[in-house]
């Protein structure tokens, strides 16, 4: 069986990663009252949005193997 997400399987793992890393700086900005909370809230919406991304990608794949075994 195809894999598909085995084309993205490294850009998903570095992509949960940034997510991951990203809101640990979100959460250790809020817990220290740093400067930084608005600069790490804005990684973790990158991060988010290109995670989303790469998901829709896959997503898309899996109805296109769908509408070719129907």
């Amino acid at each position: 069986m195809f894999d598909v997400a085995d084309s993205l399987r490294a850009a998903l793992g570095d992509a949960r990663s940034q997510l991951q890393n990203a809101s640990s700086r979100v959460a250790l900005a809020n817990a220290g009252g740093s400067g930084e909370t608005d600069g790490a809230m804005a990684d973790t919406a990158k991060a988010a949005l290109f995670q989303e991304a790469l998901l829709g990608v896959v997503h898309a794949r899996l109805e296109e193997l769908k509408a070719v075994t129907k």
